[in-house]
């Protein structure tokens, strides 16, 4: 053997070394070496660091949240690393401020079941500081976003949100001339109150103290919920106060800026399920109206009811194509979905520069029951109508013992997957808003809706949201008399919101090994130098951080 292959052969043999110790790390660092302790703290200390002091993002918050994603979380589709992908991201991150305040953050929502046309960081680029999305934008571009990484990208989140009403009520004590180290007295507290209210409401923050007058004015005659929304954040004041009566901050007749701040967090905090109730008076409204209790509003009684002085039901054809709240399967009784109705954009009642407050889609609890209950991505029909059976809604009594055709159509799902049903694809969506007609609403196909708020519609079509009485008495005289079939339309169309990949096993790494051994005994060949090549590993923290192997 020639000096030369031996040097070689020498060089050859440390990569393997080396690459084989890269391999073991990889596969300790998949079996969990990292604890659940150290890879958060590790992960809150970059995010912290780069959000700078006064920011939320707290242990104890943490903890709130990933109790929250964790059954979502544990439910989805996985990549080979265990993690989630973007649109699987995106899907949760929606999920979980739903839920927790009735926020829809702008971007996060998909048209439809679309949550494949933007990359998580696009959607929050808007919203979250670069510094910030660059230690979660490679990891997801590498291994996808693990839960604890998740749980810290929503109290982000959630922090940029109480930025945001930082800011908005710095906007109500200029406009009321007080500076942010004045002390009010409790009844003027209330009177900022009530102006942040209404720039919350209104959506903007372009307010002047000659405009807070008449702002204020608007939404007494504009808006009928006004009074109960001041009793609501007049509440929570209080019971805020009550909780801090060694505070020197919170004063009876001394509150800072900061009580302030505290007091409109916990309005923002309780705001979307309160309002929620709103929703449902709507709701139950519509189900009064209710076609044979399929949960659709026969377009011709939808307008009726209109016409009879329910002046919410007001929103034209064509917008109401728009929102996917219109049933066009039967072109002859077009109808109304009860749930796409109530959960659309023209019923948002606040918005803000990265979220709207809407109505809470029913259907995200029943979900969130089955995604616990099977803690898998998909289950086998009997397991889906097993738990569906005893699984109550607002409007469903339960147990109850379900009909022939509604575990045919489940089984369809099923064969179309190979025997299991996934939990978070449109074809499941669809069969449950079979069984909860009024609480799921109807998934469209991908495209065929775009929905937008009202004054976004007006904007892109220059047309009203409303239909003017004329066209209301139009279309019922036109309307068909016959009374339409109750049957539920279904479309065989499937859309995943993420596809479940194998894991990375050790076949997989193996190979990914042996093609660096070659590789870099290749390198050598040529002059490089395999030694700290053939070392380097790649870390499962951060994407920017390394991790040395001694060989």
């Amino acid at each position: 053997m020639s000096s030369r292959m031996a040097i070689h052969l020498f060089f050859a043999i440390v990569a393997f070394r080396c690459a084989e110790a890269s391999l073991r790390g990889n596969l300790h660092a998949n079996a969990g070496s990292m604890s659940t302790e150290q890879l958060r703290e590790t992960v809150l200390q970059e995010v912290m660091t780069a959000l700078g002091s006064g920011n939320r993002v707290t242990e104890k918050r943490l903890k709130s949240i990933e109790m929250a994603l964790q059954p979502t979380f544990q439910a989805m589709p996985k990549n080979a690393y265990g993690n989630l992908e973007d649109a699987a991201a995106r899907y949760v991150l929606h999920r979980l401020f739903v839920q927790r305040h009735a926020m829809y953050i702008k971007g996060l929502e998909a048209n439809s079941m679309n949550w494949k046309n933007m990359t998580t960081t696009e959607v929050l680029q808007e919203h979250v500081p670069s510094f910030v999305l660059s230690l979660f934008e490679d990891r997801l571009k590498d291994q996808g976003l693990g839960l604890h990484e998740l749980t810290v990208l929503a109290a982000t989140l959630e922090h940029l949100i109480h930025d945001e009403a930082v800011n908005r009520l710095s906007v109500v004590y200029e406009v009321h001339n007080f500076s942010m180290a004045d002390r009010v007295p409790e009844v003027v507290l209330q009177d900022l109150i009530d102006t942040y209210m209404t720039i919350f409401l209104v959506g903007s923050q372009n307010f002047t103290a000659a405009t807070v007058s008449k702002g204020r004015a608007l939404m007494v005659d504009s808006y009928p919920g006004w009074h109960d929304t001041q009793k609501f954040s007049s509440q929570v004041r209080s019971s805020v106060v009550a909780s801090k009566d060694l505070d020197s901050d919170f004063s009876p007749n001394n509150f800072s800026f900061r009580a302030a701040t505290e007091i409109v967090e916990e309005i923002g905090e309780r705001y979307g399920r309160w309002q929620d109730s709103e929703c449902r008076d709507l709701k139950s409204l519509l189900v009064k109206h209710e076609h044979a209790g399929t949960g659709r509003v026969l377009l011709k009684d939808f307008y009726g009811a209109a016409l009879g002085g329910l002046w919410q039901f007001s929103e034209s054809i064509d917008y109401l194509r728009e929102l996917g709240a219109l049933d066009e399967s039967d072109p002859s009784n077009l109808a109304v979905f009860i749930p796409n109705y109530v959960n659309s954009h023209s019923n948002c009642v606040a918005s803000s520069s990265i979220y709207s407050v809407c109505c809470i889609n029913e259907c995200e609890a029943l979900l969130g029951h089955l995604e616990a209950k099977v803690a898998a991505p998909e289950a086998m029909p009997e397991k889906i109508l097993e738990i569906v059976a005893v699984l109550p809604s607002a409007s469903i009594r339960a147990p109850r013992e379900l009909s022939g055709p509604l575990a045919d159509r489940l089984g369809e799902v099923a064969r179309e997957h190979g025997g299991a049903v996934p939990l978070h694809g449109r074809l499941f969506a669809q069969w449950l808003h079979h069984a909860y007609p009024r609480e799921c609403p109807y998934p469209h196909i991908t495209g065929k809706i775009n929905p937008m708020t009202a004054d976004e519609w007006m904007q892109a079509s220059g047309l009203s949201v409303s239909a003017t009485k004329e066209d209301m008495e139009r279309y019922l005289e036109a309307a068909s008399s016959a009374t339409p079939a109750a049957d539920l339309p279904w479309s065989s169309e499937e859309e995943l919101v993420a596809k479940q990949s194998k894991p990375a096993g050790f076949g997989t790494l193996l190979r990914r090994a042996l093609f660096l051994v070659f590789g870099i005994a290749a390198a050598y060949s040529f002059g490089n130098q395999a030694w700290q090549a053939g070392c380097k590993v790649k870390s499962p923290l951060l994407p920017y951080a390394s991790k040395q192997h001694a060989c």
